[in-house]
Protein backbone atom coordinates (compact mmCIF):
# COMPACT_ATOMS: atom_id res chain seq x y z
CA UNK A 1 0.00 0.00 0.00
CA UNK A 2 1.26 3.66 -0.30
CA UNK A 3 2.14 5.51 1.74
CA UNK A 4 0.45 8.48 3.67
CA UNK A 5 2.55 10.95 1.87
CA UNK A 6 2.10 9.28 -1.70
CA UNK A 7 -1.49 9.37 -1.51
CA UNK A 8 -1.66 12.82 -0.21
CA UNK A 9 0.28 13.45 -3.42
CA UNK A 10 -2.09 12.06 -5.61
CA UNK A 11 -5.23 13.61 -4.21
CA UNK A 12 -3.89 16.83 -4.59
CA UNK A 13 -2.55 16.73 -8.24
CA UNK A 14 -5.78 14.64 -9.30
CA UNK A 15 -8.26 17.30 -7.16
CA UNK A 16 -7.11 20.54 -6.46
CA UNK A 17 -9.94 22.22 -6.26
CA UNK A 18 -11.38 19.34 -3.22
CA UNK A 19 -8.11 19.82 -1.94
CA UNK A 20 -8.76 23.41 -1.59
CA UNK A 21 -11.96 23.24 0.09
CA UNK A 22 -10.25 20.71 2.70
CA UNK A 23 -6.92 23.51 3.47
CA UNK A 24 -10.05 26.61 3.83
CA UNK A 25 -11.59 24.42 6.70
CA UNK A 26 -8.53 24.57 8.81
CA UNK A 27 -6.26 27.29 10.06
CA UNK A 28 -3.95 29.43 7.94
CA UNK A 29 -0.89 27.85 10.23
CA UNK A 30 -2.01 24.55 9.25
CA UNK A 31 -2.82 24.71 5.64
CA UNK A 32 0.29 26.56 5.47
CA UNK A 33 2.47 23.60 6.98
CA UNK A 34 1.69 21.44 4.25
CA UNK A 35 2.07 23.71 1.41
CA UNK A 36 5.63 24.46 2.89
CA UNK A 37 6.19 20.14 2.65
CA UNK A 38 4.58 19.38 -0.38
CA UNK A 39 6.12 20.49 -4.22
CA UNK A 40 5.69 23.38 -5.11
CA UNK A 41 4.21 22.17 -8.43
CA UNK A 42 1.42 20.28 -6.45
CA UNK A 43 0.43 22.94 -4.03
CA UNK A 44 0.42 26.18 -6.99
CA UNK A 45 -3.02 24.46 -8.59
CA UNK A 46 -4.39 24.06 -4.54
CA UNK A 47 -3.39 27.68 -3.88
CA UNK A 48 -4.88 28.39 -6.87
CA UNK A 49 -8.12 27.19 -6.31
CA UNK A 50 -8.58 28.02 -2.84
CA UNK A 51 -10.94 31.38 -2.33
CA UNK A 52 -8.63 34.48 -2.65
CA UNK A 53 -8.98 35.46 0.88
CA UNK A 54 -7.94 31.96 2.52
CA UNK A 55 -5.11 31.85 -0.38
CA UNK A 56 -3.96 35.08 1.06
CA UNK A 57 -4.07 34.23 4.77
CA UNK A 58 -1.79 31.11 3.86
CA UNK A 59 0.80 33.14 2.00
CA UNK A 60 1.02 35.23 4.88
CA UNK A 61 1.76 31.93 7.11
CA UNK A 62 4.47 30.57 4.73
CA UNK A 63 8.06 32.21 4.61
CA UNK A 64 8.31 34.69 1.84
CA UNK A 65 10.68 32.30 -0.81
CA UNK A 66 7.84 29.13 -0.56
CA UNK A 67 4.63 31.99 -1.05
CA UNK A 68 6.87 33.11 -4.40
CA UNK A 69 6.98 29.54 -5.43
CA UNK A 70 4.05 28.75 -4.73
CA UNK A 71 3.04 31.65 -6.64
CA UNK A 72 4.90 31.15 -9.50
CA UNK A 73 2.49 29.04 -10.71
CA UNK A 74 -0.21 31.18 -10.85
CA UNK A 75 -2.04 32.55 -14.36
CA UNK A 76 -2.36 36.32 -13.93
CA UNK A 77 -5.86 36.55 -13.07
CA UNK A 78 -5.97 34.12 -9.84
CA UNK A 79 -2.66 35.45 -8.95
CA UNK A 80 -3.94 38.99 -8.67
CA UNK A 81 -7.11 38.01 -6.55
CA UNK A 82 -4.74 36.79 -4.05
CA UNK A 83 -2.40 39.19 -4.04
CA UNK A 84 -5.77 41.76 -3.60
CA UNK A 85 -6.07 40.12 -0.33
CA UNK A 86 -2.73 40.16 0.98
CA UNK A 87 -2.24 43.52 3.34
CA UNK A 88 0.78 45.66 2.80
CA UNK A 89 3.58 45.68 2.89
CA UNK A 90 3.56 42.06 2.31
CA UNK A 91 1.78 42.32 -0.91
CA UNK A 92 4.85 44.71 -2.40
CA UNK A 93 7.30 42.51 -1.43
CA UNK A 94 5.91 39.44 -3.38
CA UNK A 95 4.88 41.82 -6.20
CA UNK A 96 8.75 42.74 -6.50
CA UNK A 97 10.07 39.30 -6.36
CA UNK A 98 7.88 38.12 -9.23
CA UNK A 99 8.93 37.46 -12.41
CA UNK A 100 9.19 40.75 -14.19
CA UNK A 101 6.37 40.26 -16.87
CA UNK A 102 3.92 39.00 -13.54
CA UNK A 103 4.60 41.60 -11.46
CA UNK A 104 3.51 44.49 -14.41
CA UNK A 105 0.53 42.64 -14.72
CA UNK A 106 -0.09 42.56 -10.96
CA UNK A 107 0.07 45.93 -10.55
CA UNK A 108 -1.93 46.79 -13.58
CA UNK A 109 -4.81 44.58 -12.33
CA UNK A 110 -4.69 45.89 -8.85
CA UNK A 111 -5.48 49.58 -10.01
CA UNK A 112 -8.62 48.68 -10.67
CA UNK A 113 -11.40 48.47 -7.56
CA UNK A 114 -12.12 44.42 -6.65
CA UNK A 115 -15.79 45.65 -8.28
CA UNK A 116 -14.53 46.46 -11.70
CA UNK A 117 -14.04 44.54 -14.93
CA UNK A 118 -10.26 45.11 -15.09
CA UNK A 119 -9.94 43.27 -11.57
CA UNK A 120 -10.54 40.47 -13.07
CA UNK A 121 -9.81 40.66 -16.13
CA UNK A 122 -6.91 37.71 -17.58
CA UNK A 123 -4.47 39.92 -18.93
CA UNK A 124 -2.78 36.51 -20.17
CA UNK A 125 -3.40 37.01 -24.04
CA UNK A 126 -1.63 37.34 -27.33
CA UNK A 127 -1.35 40.70 -28.86
CA UNK A 128 0.06 41.70 -32.50
CA UNK A 129 0.18 44.57 -34.80
CA UNK A 130 -1.79 43.86 -37.89
CA UNK A 131 1.62 43.17 -40.47
CA UNK A 132 2.32 40.10 -38.41
CA UNK A 133 2.75 37.25 -40.72
CA UNK A 134 0.21 33.72 -39.72
CA UNK A 135 3.20 31.81 -39.29
CA UNK A 136 4.59 34.03 -37.15
CA UNK A 137 1.92 34.29 -35.11
CA UNK A 138 1.19 30.59 -34.86
CA UNK A 139 5.34 30.08 -33.87
CA UNK A 140 4.26 32.31 -30.95
CA UNK A 141 0.72 30.67 -29.81
CA UNK A 142 2.92 27.49 -29.64
CA UNK A 143 5.51 29.07 -27.26
CA UNK A 144 2.66 30.42 -25.54
CA UNK A 145 2.76 28.67 -21.04
CA UNK A 146 -1.53 29.16 -21.51
CA UNK A 147 -3.57 27.53 -23.85
CA UNK A 148 -4.94 30.56 -26.54
CA UNK A 149 -7.87 30.34 -28.49
CA UNK A 150 -7.31 33.73 -30.06
CA UNK A 151 -4.91 36.08 -30.87
CA UNK A 152 -5.40 40.13 -30.52
CA UNK A 153 -4.74 42.70 -33.43
CA UNK A 154 -3.26 45.48 -31.86
CA UNK A 155 -1.98 48.61 -33.14
CA UNK A 156 0.17 51.86 -31.52
CA UNK A 157 -0.24 51.95 -28.11
CA UNK A 158 -1.86 48.60 -27.74
CA UNK A 159 -4.82 49.68 -29.25
CA UNK A 160 -6.89 46.85 -30.06
CA UNK A 161 -8.31 46.70 -33.86
CA UNK A 162 -9.21 43.05 -33.87
CA UNK A 163 -8.62 39.20 -33.29
CA UNK A 164 -7.97 36.19 -35.18
CA UNK A 165 -9.61 33.12 -33.94
CA UNK A 166 -7.04 30.10 -33.69
CA UNK A 167 -9.03 28.25 -35.89
CA UNK A 168 -8.14 30.99 -38.88
CA UNK A 169 -4.87 30.48 -38.08
CA UNK A 170 -4.65 26.80 -38.84
CA UNK A 171 -6.44 27.62 -42.63
CA UNK A 172 -4.40 30.80 -43.57
CA UNK A 173 -1.66 30.34 -45.95
CA UNK A 174 2.22 31.39 -44.17
CA UNK A 175 2.22 34.81 -46.49
CA UNK A 176 -1.76 35.72 -44.94
CA UNK A 177 -1.34 38.44 -41.91
CA UNK A 178 -2.98 39.35 -38.93
CA UNK A 179 -4.69 42.14 -40.86
CA UNK A 180 -6.12 40.68 -43.46
CA UNK A 181 -7.42 37.14 -41.44
CA UNK A 182 -8.64 39.48 -38.18
CA UNK A 183 -12.05 40.38 -37.31
CA UNK A 184 -13.43 43.69 -35.56
CA UNK A 185 -15.15 42.32 -31.81
CA UNK A 186 -18.95 43.42 -31.80
CA UNK A 187 -18.35 44.36 -28.30
CA UNK A 188 -16.41 45.12 -25.68
CA UNK A 189 -16.15 45.90 -22.17
CA UNK A 190 -14.70 48.94 -20.58
CA UNK A 191 -12.01 48.04 -17.68
CA UNK A 192 -13.78 50.22 -15.26
CA UNK A 193 -17.02 49.15 -15.84
CA UNK A 194 -18.82 47.65 -12.61
CA UNK A 195 -18.97 43.70 -12.49
CA UNK A 196 -23.14 44.00 -12.17
CA UNK A 197 -22.89 46.10 -15.47
CA UNK A 198 -20.63 43.69 -17.86
CA UNK A 199 -23.22 40.85 -16.51
CA UNK A 200 -26.02 42.39 -18.54
CA UNK A 201 -23.83 43.16 -21.71
CA UNK A 202 -25.58 42.25 -24.31
CA UNK A 203 -22.25 41.30 -25.96
CA UNK A 204 -22.72 37.49 -24.35
CA UNK A 205 -25.36 36.96 -26.66
CA UNK A 206 -22.65 35.96 -29.39
CA UNK A 207 -19.34 35.84 -27.38
CA UNK A 208 -18.53 33.48 -24.32
CA UNK A 209 -15.06 35.35 -23.93
CA UNK A 210 -14.75 39.79 -24.35
CA UNK A 211 -11.94 42.09 -24.74
CA UNK A 212 -11.49 44.03 -21.88
CA UNK A 213 -10.18 47.97 -22.92
CA UNK A 214 -8.98 51.11 -21.04
CA UNK A 215 -9.93 54.52 -22.62
CA UNK A 216 -8.63 54.88 -25.92
CA UNK A 217 -9.38 51.34 -26.60
CA UNK A 218 -6.37 50.09 -25.40
CA UNK A 219 -6.21 46.07 -24.64
CA UNK A 220 -5.56 45.14 -21.17
CA UNK A 221 -7.20 41.55 -21.68
CA UNK A 222 -10.24 38.99 -22.25
CA UNK A 223 -12.64 38.33 -19.63
CA UNK A 224 -14.67 35.33 -20.23
CA UNK A 225 -18.53 34.67 -19.19
CA UNK A 226 -17.09 31.63 -16.52
CA UNK A 227 -14.98 33.97 -15.18
CA UNK A 228 -17.30 36.82 -14.72
CA UNK A 229 -19.53 34.62 -12.86
CA UNK A 230 -16.95 33.13 -10.72
CA UNK A 231 -16.07 37.49 -9.77
CA UNK A 232 -19.97 38.16 -9.15
CA UNK A 233 -19.41 35.09 -6.43
CA UNK A 234 -16.44 35.97 -4.94
CA UNK A 235 -16.72 39.95 -4.24
CA UNK A 236 -20.40 38.74 -2.68
CA UNK A 237 -19.23 36.23 -0.35
CA UNK A 238 -18.84 37.42 3.41
CA UNK A 239 -15.18 37.83 4.20
CA UNK A 240 -13.85 35.03 6.66
CA UNK A 241 -13.10 32.09 4.21
CA UNK A 242 -14.69 28.70 4.59
CA UNK A 243 -16.62 27.62 7.84
CA UNK A 244 -17.91 24.80 9.36
CA UNK A 245 -21.34 24.77 7.73
CA UNK A 246 -19.74 24.83 4.08
CA UNK A 247 -17.51 22.03 5.15
CA UNK A 248 -20.79 20.22 5.75
CA UNK A 249 -22.47 21.51 2.87
CA UNK A 250 -19.48 19.20 0.92
CA UNK A 251 -20.06 16.18 2.95
CA UNK A 252 -23.92 16.58 1.92
CA UNK A 253 -23.22 16.78 -1.91
CA UNK A 254 -21.08 13.18 -1.39
CA UNK A 255 -17.73 15.08 -1.08
CA UNK A 256 -16.10 12.08 0.88
CA UNK A 257 -18.30 9.51 -1.01
CA UNK A 258 -17.09 10.37 -4.25
CA UNK A 259 -13.46 10.12 -3.20
CA UNK A 260 -13.16 7.25 -1.15
CA UNK A 261 -10.69 5.78 0.26
CA UNK A 262 -7.97 8.36 -1.14
CA UNK A 263 -9.28 10.90 1.22
CA UNK A 264 -9.22 8.81 4.01
CA UNK A 265 -5.59 7.86 3.78
CA UNK A 266 -4.41 11.64 2.62
CA UNK A 267 -6.19 13.26 5.74
CA UNK A 268 -3.15 11.60 7.60
CA UNK A 269 -0.83 14.29 6.05
CA UNK A 270 -3.86 17.08 5.08
CA UNK A 271 -4.86 18.92 8.43
CA UNK A 272 -6.92 17.24 10.74
CA UNK A 273 -10.83 18.92 10.42
CA UNK A 274 -12.40 17.55 13.94
CA UNK A 275 -15.91 18.50 12.50
CA UNK A 276 -15.18 15.95 9.49
CA UNK A 277 -14.40 13.40 12.02
CA UNK A 278 -17.36 14.06 14.17
CA UNK A 279 -19.76 14.47 11.22
CA UNK A 280 -18.67 10.66 9.98
CA UNK A 281 -18.97 9.17 13.75
CA UNK A 282 -22.60 10.82 13.86
CA UNK A 283 -23.66 9.38 10.53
Amino acid sequence: MADAESLTHAFMRSHPAEAARVLEAVSAPEAAALLARVPARLGAPVLGAMLPGSAARCLEALAEERALEVLGGQATQPLVAVLRQVPEPGRSRLIAGLPTAAGLASKLLLGFAEEAVGAWTDSDVIALPAPTAAHAALERVRHAEAVVLRVFVTGEARRLEGWVPIAALLRAPDSATLGSLMTRPEAVLAANAPLTGALAHPGWERASALPVVEPGNRLIGVLTRDALTRALRSVARPAGGATGESLLGILALGYWEMLSGIVEAAATLLPRIEAVAEAKDER
